[in-house]
């Protein structure tokens, strides 16, 4: 189930970071009007999942939101 989050501030990434480290989801995609900002949240998190289940975490764009089961906005 691709997750997405929108807005990735200390509730959007504590958000994504909880998902990763509890498995929820199989796909992660954060999304921020700041790219960079998004771009290094999904780095970290990706950094994490070593530790959890495995998952893709990615940043992208309001387009890459389609097919989410779940899009939460934060």
């Amino acid at each position: 189930m691709k997750i997405g989050i929108v807005g990735c501030g200390q509730v959007g990434s504590s958000s994504a970071y909880a998902c990763a480290l509890q498995g929820i989801g199989s796909e992660l995609v954060l999304v921020d009007m700041n790219e960079k900002l998004a771009r290094a949240q999904a780095e970290d998190i990706l950094h994490a999942t070593p530790f959890a289940a495995a998952m893709p975490v990615r940043a992208g764009n309001y387009d890459d939101l389609s097919h989410a089961a779940i899009v939460m906005i934060a």
